[in-house]
């Protein structure tokens, strides 16, 4: 390379990159422990200002929810997704089972046995299984949500109306449980004319 050459690259400032900023404030980009930005999302998920923004944040939510256990009780979530969507659904329940025998205390196993069964139409186990994962954890808004729909398959409709206001608390623009919320209060509504 000429000398030339070197010294006009050397005198050419760099360019500037148009990045998009970070929407939050500085402070919050220090290192977090996985509880606190748990705890972060939570909040911002009750105040986002639009369902979109809200389905995004509740996926971190759900995503941070998920890590809180191992790399056993992850592989058995991942199995049992993969046996799931080959419609294997034994195999999905047999893994749920051991995340449950191996993890009691992971409410993503509890909810995601709850979800299974309740796919399935075993209504009894759903419930059993999300009771335990709000006593578990009792922030898991996807838990309440469906366990408001459990509660209203089993026609206890003020119950799965608590369960639903539950959801809402923790995530207010969490659809299912909006929707099923004001299902509800048409139908509580109706009765009480």
């Amino acid at each position: 390379m000429s000398v030339f050459l070197a010294l006009s690259l050397a005198a050419t400032p760099p360019a500037v990159l148009d990045l998009p900023r970070d929407e939050a404030p500085a402070q919050s980009r220090e290192y977090q422990s996985p509880s606190e930005r748990l705890e972060n999302r939570l909040d911002a998920l009750r105040s986002a200002e639009t369902d979109e923004r809200a389905a995004i944040i509740a996926d971190e939510v759900r995503s941070l929810w998920r890590q809180r256990a191992g790399a056993t009780a992850d592989l058995l979530l991942q199995r049992a997704e993969t046996a799931i969507e080959a419609r294997d659904l034994a195999t999905a329940e047999r893994a749920y089972s051991h995340l449950r025998l191996l993890e009691p205390d992971f409410a993503e196993g509890w909810i995601a046995s709850a979800e299974l069964a309740a796919s399935q139409g075993d209504w009894s186990f759903a419930l059993e299984a999300l009771n335990t994962a709000v006593t578990l954890d009792e922030r898991r808004f996807d838990a309440w949500a469906l366990l408001g729909r459990a509660l209203e398959r089993a026609e206890a409709n003020q119950a799965a109306l608590e369960a639903y206001e539950e959801a809402l608390a923790l995530h207010p623009r969490h659809p299912e449980a909006r929707s099923g919320r004001a299902r509800l209060e048409r139908a509580l509504a109706g009765r009480s004319l």
